[in-house]
């Protein structure tokens, strides 16, 4: 039998987590894609060629995310940190889990909050100003990129990623909040552990029947009751 008492919990999330905090998704059928080109404003490709209309863009969802507060499923995470200890991933660029006060958060795919020197790979912090074309603080180079992963961009935390889950034992606990499995095919990476899912309604690309349980409905509604799901586990 499992021993879920001494074993890890990792915690993976996509943007679904944040949506009832207003921040906008991007693959929603109202989402950002929907509205803003994808493929002028995040591609590795040609974003140097769209410069200025690129950092407009993450100029603007940095001063939205200022306002923006971590909700009750942000909280809930931070309380099962505090008790039991876990791996947070997640696929979100905001920092509302920082802002929840969790520690350690692995973001797959950058960080709004911060911008990227393409010369000597220095990351500074800019908060939620606007980015004034400033050059590189330490090398100097005239253009610095949003730290957020393009499309046709190298993820470095992918091996980080890779590690975690090729290392879950019978003995750890999985929750899946709030992702579509498009960007990352979760369900191929899950093979062992107590698996819970937990997404606002069923997504093609994810297959309900390999999770232990599975809760649809708001993160903000299922995580109270995730949680004392994971009490009863733990024991």
């Amino acid at each position: 039998m499992p021993d879920f008492k001494n074993g890890k919990i990792i915690v993976f999330s996509g943007a679904g987590i944040s949506a009832e905090s207003g921040i906008a998704t991007f693959r929603d059928s109202d989402g950002l894609w929907a509205k803003h080109d994808p493929n002028t404003i995040c591609n590795y490709r040609n974003w140097e060629s769209n410069y200025e209309l690129v950092h407009s863009f993450y100029n603007k969802r940095r001063k939205e995310l200022e306002s923006k507060l971590p909700n009750p499923a942000h909280k809930l995470i931070k309380r099962l940190e505090d008790e039991f200890g876990i791996i947070n991933i997640t696929q979100n660029i905001d920092n509302l889990f920082e802002k929840a006060g969790c520690k350690n958060v692995v973001h797959l795919h950058g960080e709004l909050t911060s911008l990227r020197c393409i010369r000597c790979e220095c990351i500074i912090e800019i908060g939620y100003k606007a980015y004034d074309f400033s050059p590189c603080p330490k090398c100097g180079a005239e253009r610095l990129k949003p730290n957020v992963v393009f499309f046709y961009e190298n993820a470095p935390k992918y091996a980080e990623l890779y590690t975690i889950f090729n290392n879950i034992c019978d003995d750890d606990i999985v929750l899946v909040i709030g992702t579509s499995g498009e960007v990352v095919n979760i369900c191929y990476l899950l093979n062992k552990g107590y698996k819970i899912l937990n997404n606002l309604e069923k997504c093609p690309s994810i297959d309900e029947n390999i999770f232990d349980s599975v809760y649809y409905r708001n993160a903000s509604v299922a995580l109270p009751l995730i949680y004392e799901e994971i009490k009863r586990l733990k024991g």
